[in-house]
């Protein structure tokens, strides 16, 4: 039998774009923590926020450490992780080495409902190991809740430094700078709230 690859799922991230995102955590195993650190990320970089009961979430952040086989660990995470809302599961493996390979855990999941599978490693001494990997994960957990904090940042960042150049200048071009970056904030602000709606 084949097994549906869910690096490239099909289904998407929807729900209504009132406020931030909400994340129910399921803990499926002991991740010495490592859970704690990536939700950290998400509510930091992504403007999300952990709530309990599940109910009340958009979406179910899944931890499961393996411990023994992926293949056996995994399935039997995927039987504790609670219906009815979509999932994002977490795959951790446990090493002290931030260039550790580690076999694609998505190719091992079966149920519909998991948006998104990643792969991150972490050590009972450190936690979250601070490698590419794991930086990659973050990014792609943000991408498929529609969040891209790096883009808004950097475009307001970009606009800053040009008008401090400005200002540098002459007080006409800092007024003319200020004007852009209103401007520019605005028009951000717009296309965040526009592509929400589309949601």
């Amino acid at each position: 039998m084949d097994i549906p690859d869910h690096r490239n799922s099909p289904h998407t991230f929807t729900r209504e774009m009132s406020g931030m995102v909400k994340f129910f955590n399921c803990v499926v195993g002991n991740t010495l923590g490592a859970h704690v650190d990536l939700t950290r990320h998400l509510v930091i970089r992504g403007g999300c926020t952990e709530v309990m009961p599940q109910e009340e979430s958009d979406v179910i952040m899944a931890f499961c450490p393996i411990v023994s086989r992926a293949g056996t660990d995994i399935e039997a995470a995927l039987q504790q992780i609670p219906a009815g809302k979509p999932v994002i599961l977490v795959v951790l493996h446990h090493t002290f080495n931030p260039d550790y390979t580690v076999p694609d855990s998505s190719r091992l999941v079966t149920r519909e409902d998991v948006l998104l599978t990643v792969d991150c490693l972490f050590h009972e001494s450190q936690g979250l190991l601070e490698c590419h990997r794991n930086e990659a994960a973050v990014k792609e957990i943000l991408k498929k809740l529609n969040i891209h904090p790096e883009m808004v940042c950097s475009s307001v960042l970009d606009c800053i430094r040009a008008d401090r150049s400005c200002c540098q200048r002459s007080p006409f071009a800092c007024v003319v700078g200020l004007i852009m970056f209103i401007v520019l904030l605005c028009l951000v602000v717009f296309l965040i709230v526009f592509y929400r709606k589309k949601q």
